[in-house]
């Protein structure tokens, strides 16, 4: 149940973003259609960081865009903990 509050929220913030740049809008969007499929929320901000992380090579991010990703970037203590703790034993 946690997981689905979790995503909830995740979807939710998602829906509130709105991006100028047209390929930074898309790749919040398809994040959204992705969490509307019920697809697992850890894989759906690894592939958004990711889309992010190209247009940030490439020098075509936008403030607004860094932001995200920035958050998106940012270490979750608890849920990152929790995934690597079966390789500590």
């Amino acid at each position: 149940m946690a997981f689905l509050k979790k995503q909830q929220d995740l979807l939710s913030y998602l829906e509130t973003i709105h991006l100028d740049a047209g390929v930074e809008q898309a790749l919040v969007d398809r994040a959204i259609v992705q969490l509307k499929k019920k697809t697992y929320e850890r894989r759906v901000i690894v592939d958004l960081a990711s889309g992010f992380r190209q247009l940030a090579l490439e020098q075509k991010i936008s403030k607004t865009g860094l932001a995200l990703y920035t958050k998106l970037q940012k270490p979750h203590i608890g849920d990152d903990v929790g995934l690597t703790a079966g390789l500590w034993f």
